[in-house]
């Protein structure tokens, strides 16, 4: 029989129906019947997270907990980050949050490293990431692909050891917060106890590549009766994975033999056999799977964090945090085949006669410190703090070429440059319980917050950026060089109050302006009325914006396409004002959400949230502009053809930009290309229950939600009339509206008894609408089911092993249609993965870990 764990028992009639719809939803929420199902984002039922645990993210005021808070929040405790058998903070919400997606597929250059998920299917940067309720700083990288102009928060770096918890605000909080809580917030609470443990893992793929491997270290102590300190170490490595599909037999590697006089002679359209030519023999013992850049890259990350408070009297606290981390990373590109080389520089063949797969590398130093003292002053909390976050990127490229040397003795690692963000943050936050003849006192908050920014982008070693440049990245140019800096000022007030004993209302307004774009006021009201002990309906209004980032205002980029520049020029820049661009706004979003709660015992919980994003202004980037004459065919910036009149007009435009076209030039920008709306519905449910003297703990979590265009900017005048130039592209709206499933549902099962641990997670990701680029439609990638299992057992009771397998039944993305393969790809690969959702190339995955707790 399943009984719920509880303390009181409820009333008769209220307990058979919880014993009801716990049985039920538990003997729906199988493997496989996700998708009809419900369960907290987060699946917080691993984690045992009872509904009183007090929360601090979204609300000023005290007391307020999972269970009775006016907007939906999540709890991931410590516990449920590691049972989900990943190394990273990252990967680690991505398998237990449903609203969260992480696409698979490896981005072009340092997007392959510096990745980031969505919530809610809209940008990452729309997420506020909060580390002990004070902001944090985000990357120094820009996203070129994928996410256009997106600036987020490397999760991946902050050391997952010394989370004690981590809070999700799914409903935006901009009124509390300022820019960027668009799609919600994620607070990551450090751990403030005094107790220890030390935990190693050790996994590696069902096809024995990309192993990796973590270290975890982490101890508190208590400083006399009136303080505590949290220190924390690890290690992270990750080895190379790759599921490359080999080449054609019919496509070429080596450059052709001519048969008239043995001399070596380039190869036909995609690397066919030229007319009077024999196959070179070196074909013979080619390496048919060349390509190493399908799967994951490699890398070693360490981390340090540290958390301490000290009261120096019993209403004034000293405090601050910190964490650190430096990450060394390198990334497989594109594979050069020799046929390549001695198109391009035939004295290389020396260097390289069989191809080279260069890579680029990444040496990285973030950090983030908050110090701060907080107290009781004559009825008002207050909280005085300093943050201050840097993230600080050198990135090269290793063995790799640059066509335009002198081989042999010309260089194969290059210094591509340097790139640096920081942020300081000091806030002033104070808060009273005041008394407006209600049921019991109101919390009136009050703060004063200013920020100050700045970037860096500091060129390379000249042999990276002559002539072609480095071959996979060129190294960046003096001229797009960049050091900028910005500040802002906010104030909010908030007031939350309980107008009767079952009503609750919270408000918040919030003025910040910042000194490059202007003024932006945000508000917020949200409500809960508690119909009964155990039934309650909750609401949220509420407006928000993303300022652009000064990493993406700041960014400039140039690389060489076969002898054809590409630019990405900045905003502001009188090239790019001259193709039309314009500053650019913050995007602006108005936010509802609307949901009902039932928690019939002090164990089960449901709730169904319904909410609906609009975004205007949404950050892309522009149409390829220009001109490109390398195959001595006149092709536009898409590479369609151009007649001599349309050809002239573009080179003319980009002429009268200041842009010197030579054998061909396209340049484009970034720019706010229109508006969409996001709506969707979040589904939870979670118990606990005796089963057969054991502990059974189920969570189901659903997330279904939909993006719509309802808006295209404007095209610039001076682009109108152009060929192929549009505000988006076919690609780029599909990557705006269809990047994350519709929807993804986690069923998760625990079950504890004699020491022993058995833990289920089944993933269900939804369809995925993809563009078909070569006939203008679309097509559909299934959806795809993933197990996860783990075993674990308490040696002791400070010791504990444990053994998992993720993705059990080795699950793959489907391949890319025929029919949506260009005739380049058809000749050269035997296959293409389509691994642009969350199912990556790697499939199954299998670990150990050994955890000691003192």
């Amino acid at each position: 029989m399943l009984e719920p764990i509880h303390k009181q028992d409820p009333a008769p009639r209220l307990r058979q129906l919880a014993h009801a719809v716990s049985a039920a939803v538990l003997l729906l929420g199988v493997p496989g019947a996700a998708y009809a199902q419900a369960a907290p984002d987060g699946a917080g039922a691993l984690a045992g997270t009872p509904p009183d645990t007090v929360i601090v993210t979204g609300a000023r005021g005290t007391g307020r907990t999972v269970a009775n808070s006016a907007a939906p929040i999540d709890v991931i405790s410590a516990q449920q980050l590691l049972a989900t058998g990943k190394l990273n903070l990252l990967d680690a919400l991505d398998t237990a949050l449903p609203s969260f997606n992480l696409p698979a597929r490896v981005q072009p250059d340092l997007g392959s490293i510096v990745r980031a998920g969505q919530l809610r299917n809209l940008d990452p940067s729309h997420t506020l990431v909060l580390v002990n309720g004070k902001r944090r700083h985000t990357t120094a990288i820009v996203n070129e692909d994928g996410f256009p102009g997106s600036v987020a928060t490397d999760l991946a770096l902050i050391p997952t050891g010394a989370i004690a918890r981590v809070e999700i605000l799914r409903d935006g909080a901009s009124a509390i917060y300022g820019s960027d809580a668009i799609a919600g917030v994620i607070n990551i609470i450090l751990k403030s106890d005094d107790k220890g443990s030390f935990s190693t893992q050790l996994g590696s793929t069902y096809d024995g590549d990309g192993t990796n491997g973590s270290a975890r270290i982490d101890g508190g102590t208590r400083l006399g009766e009136h303080g505590f300190a949290h220190f924390g170490a690890e290690v992270q490595r990750q080895g190379i994975a790759v599921r490359n599909f080999g080449l054609n037999p019919g496509y070429l590697s080596y450059p052709a033999v001519r048969n008239s006089d043995g001399q070596l002679v380039k190869l036909g359209a995609n690397n066919s056999l030229p007319a009077g030519a024999s196959p070179n023999p070196a074909e013979a013992n080619r390496n048919s799977n060349p390509w190493r850049n399908t799967g994951v890259p490699q890398s070693t990350t360490t981390s340090l964090s540290a958390n301490l408070g000290y009261d120096l009297s019993n209403d004034v606290q000293l405090y601050g945090f910190g964490t650190y981390a430096h990450r060394n990373a390198r990334s497989a590109q594109n594979f050069r085949l020799p046929n390549t080389i001695f198109n391009n520089n035939r004295g290389l063949l020396s260097v390289y006669p069989d191809g080279f797969t260069p890579y680029e590398t990444t040496s990285e130093n973030d950090f983030a410190l908050t110090g701060g003292i907080k107290g009781e002053t004559a009825g008002w909390s207050w909280d005085v703090s300093s943050t201050y976050g840097r993230d600080d990127i050198d990135v090269g490229v290793e063995n790799s070429a640059n066509y335009s040397l002198t081989y042999p003795g010309g260089k194969t690692d290059f210094r591509i440059g340097n790139q640096r963000y920081s942020r300081s943050t000091t806030n002033a936050d104070a808060r009273r319980p005041v008394t407006l003849g209600l049921s019991e006192p109101a919390d009136l908050s009050v703060g004063l917050e200013y920020s100050h920014e700045t970037q860096q982008r500091s060129p390379g070693e000249p042999a990276s950026w002559q002539g072609s440049g480095s071959s996979a990245l060129a190294g960046y140019l003096p001229v797009d060089a960049s050091d900028t800096a910005r500040h802002s000022y906010a104030a909010y007030v908030g007031l939350g109050a309980k107008l009767t004993p079952q009503l609750l209302l919270d408000t918040a307004l919030r003025a910040e302006k910042y000194s490059d774009f202007g003024s932006k006021t945000t508000g917020r009201l949200s409500a809960r009325y508690d119909v009964t002990p155990a039934v309650a309906v909750r609401g949220t209004v509420s407006n928000g914006f993303h300022a652009p980032s000064l990493v993406t205002q700041s960014y400039s980029n140039t690389s060489d396409h076969a002898g054809v520049p590409y630019t990405l020029a900045q905003p502001n820049s009188a090239a790019a004002r001259a193709l039309g661009a314009q500053a650019l706004k913050p995007e602006k979003s108005t936010n509802l959400s609307a949901g009902l709660t039932f928690n019939p015992t002090s164990t089960l919980r449901l709730a169904v949230d319904a909410y609906q994003i609009k975004v205007s202004d949404r950050l892309g980037v522009s149409s390829n502009i220009g001109i490109d004459r390398s195959s001595g065919v006149a092709l536009d910036g898409s590479g369609r053809p151009l007649t001599a009149a349309q050809a002239t007009v573009i080179e003319n435009l980009l002429r009268s930009a200041g842009l010197a076209v030579g054998n061909g030039l396209v340049a484009h920008y970034f720019a706010n290309v229109g508006d969409t709306r996001t709506r969707g519905i979040d589904l939870t449910a979670e118990d606990v229950l005796r089963v057969a003297d054991g502990k059974l703990r189920w969570t189901v979590a659903a997330n279904i939600n939909h993006t719509s265009l309802v808006g295209k900017a404007a095209l610039p005048t001076v682009l109108q009339g152009l060929p192929n130039i549009g505000t988006l592209s076919k690609s780029a709206e599909y990557d705006l509206l269809y990047r994350a499933p519709r929807d993804k549902e986690i069923v998760t099962v625990a079950y504890e008894k004699a020491g022993w641990t058995f833990n289920l997670r089944e993933t269900r990701y939804g369809k995925l609408k993809r563009l078909n680029a070569i006939t203008g439609g679309d097509y559909q990638l299934k959806a795809a089911f993933v197990t996860d299992v783990s075993v674990g057992y308490d040696i002791s009771k400070r010791i504990n092993v444990t053994v998992g397998a993720n993705n059990v039944f080795d699950q793959k993305p489907g391949q890319v249609p025929r029919e949506a393969r260009s005739a380049a790809s058809l000749a050269q690969y035997t296959g293409a993965y389509d691994n642009s959702g969350p199912l990556g190339v790697l499939g199954g995955y299998y670990y150990a870990r050994a955890t000691v707790h003192f």
